[in-house]
């Protein structure tokens, strides 16, 4: 089985000629009015109607900068050792006012020494793209495709519930072996929310600069860490040869409105960031990643199947049919997994089969025999789970 994986590698352009620099710089201002609404903007004819889609797609703000989306059969680079200003060459397409038509110009460029076997690769293919301007230089963020081969059998499922207190934790299905994991992103989110609250306040001059730059760097320390998660989940995953599930967050902030406080925790943490990091890792690791719908999976009691439980405090749930007392988001994670391989979590797990999600993918489980069995056997697999913490009586 195999699945596509895009990675984007960010190569800077130096050394421009004068002529070249104003010729990006004229296209850059000119997609920037083209996306505002200027349908007289003068552009390469394929990155205007790149600008066309960005308008009617995203409806940005007219205080805000767009990157320059590039087509990708408008763009190409060139490695070529013989050259002594760069070895790696970029062709750009841009409109060139002299001839008044659209035109290509080579420009040199850096690329992360990582990142070169990407693009030294045949098997890669270049996406469309992104021209961008931070901090007075230029980018271009390559987009690479390829395609990975992942396994089709696994001895063990990991679900990932999504939250606001861990941005993860992650459950073993199979023992229940549970982890935490992102504590650090929520700490960063609320020291940077304090940061800007402070200079509001106080208003400091420039405040709006330099609150813009504090929400970069945020940004930036925050991706980090998702990828920190990541990595761990990828390979808590590889030590048990597990397939990953995680709970899929659609509809959350359309669907939840708890008031403010709660809403701003949970309505702006980077979940759809973290499923995409940890898919792209997964794959890359040559294993499965698949979303889940998580509907009813944090109200329902994992054991029972019941949904009569309460949180009267937040980390815990307790089930009144059947007496459970558990972490709330390691009952998540469990009820996630059961789904993930077709357990229907209101019923008990004696009186239904296991189906995969989706029928490619063959889960393989331990059976009440000690032999593994695959999970998505229209037959019961015995699967036995650990009951958590019994509620006093």
């Amino acid at each position: 089985m195999h699945r596509d994986v895009t990675t984007t590698v960010r190569v800077k352009l130096h050394s421009l000629t004068e002529r070249k620099a104003r010729l990006i710089e004229r296209e850059y201002g000119a997609f920037q009015d083209a996306v505002h609404g200027d349908d007289k903007a003068n552009l390469y004819s394929a990155t205007k109607q790149q600008a066309g889609k960005v308008r009617s797609n995203q409806n940005p703000r007219e205080d805000t900068e767009q990157p320059v989306v590039l087509r990708n059969d408008c763009i190409t680079i060139e490695h070529d050792e013989d050259t002594v200003l760069s070895s790696w060459w970029f062709k750009l397409p841009v409109y060139n006012p002299e001839t008044e038509r659209g035109d290509s110009i080579w420009v040199p460029v850096r690329v992360p020494e990582k990142d070169t076997h990407l693009l030294e690769d045949e098997d890669e293919s270049i996406r469309d793209s992104e021209l961008v301007h931070r901090d007075g230089e230029w980018y271009v963020h390559l987009v690479c495709k390829r395609s990975v081969a992942v396994a089709d059998e696994y001895d063990d499922v990991l679900a990932v519930d999504m939250g606001a207190k861990w941005i993860a934790v992650s459950t073993f299905i199979s023992d229940r072996n549970t982890q935490f994991h992102g504590a650090e992103v929520r700490r960063v989110r609320e020291h940077y929310k304090q940061l800007r609250k402070s200079i509001g306040k106080a208003k400091v001059r420039s405040g709006a600069q330099v609150i813009e730059r504090l929400g970069d760097k945020e940004s930036r320390t925050v991706e980090h860490e998702l990828h920190q998660v990541a990595n761990e989940l990828v390979a808590r995953a590889r030590e048990r040869n597990a397939v990953i599930v995680f709970g899929e967050m659609t509809g959350l902030r359309f669907d939840n409105d708890k008031g403010r406080y709660v809403n701003d925790k949970t309505h702006k943490m980077p979940y759809a960031k973290m499923a995409n990091i940890l898919t792209y890792k997964a794959h890359l690791d040559g294993r499965e990643c698949l979303p889940v719908n998580e509907y009813d999976t944090s109200v329902t009691c994992w054991r029972c199947g019941s949904q009569n439980t309460s949180r009267e405090v937040q980390g815990r749930v307790e089930c009144h049919d059947c007496g459970l007392d558990d972490n709330g988001d390691k009952n998540g994670a469990t009820n996630i997994g059961k789904r993930a391989v077709g357990k229907n979590i209101q019923s008990p797990l004696s009186t239904v089969g296991a189906v995969v999600a989706q029928p490619e993918t063959q889960v393989v489980l331990e059976g009440t025999t000690g032999e593994m069995e695959p999970a998505n056997s229209p037959d019961d697999v015995g699967l036995t789970l650990s009951e958590g913490s019994p509620r006093p009586v």
